[in-house]
């Protein structure tokens, strides 16, 4: 089953699209974007997709792949701002 996750996060200084650790984002598996949600573009929505038998499967990847996230955008200080909640497609 698909599951879609939505991840609000907050940054200590706006995302530069041109940077390489930004721009390797699009190559996790199931990424879909990166949004800014604030006019000051220190609020973001990172969505992507993820293969799973369960939520809880679901929730575990999403937990990895938040980690690859936060690893990628370091130089920015990523703050996961709400759960996970993993939605079926």
């Amino acid at each position: 089953m698909t599951y879609f996750i939505n991840v609000p996060f907050e940054v200590d200084k706006p995302v530069n699209e041109s940077d390489p650790d930004v721009l390797s984002l699009a190559r996790l598996p199931g990424f879909l974007a990166v949004r800014p949600v604030s006019p000051d573009r220190l609020r973001y929505e990172l969505s992507f997709e993820i293969e799973a038998g369960s939520v809880r499967d679901a929730t575990d990847a999403a937990d990895e792949m938040i980690v690859d996230v936060e690893n990628a955008l370091d130089a920015y200080h990523p703050r996961v701002l709400a759960p996970l909640s993993p939605s079926a497609r």
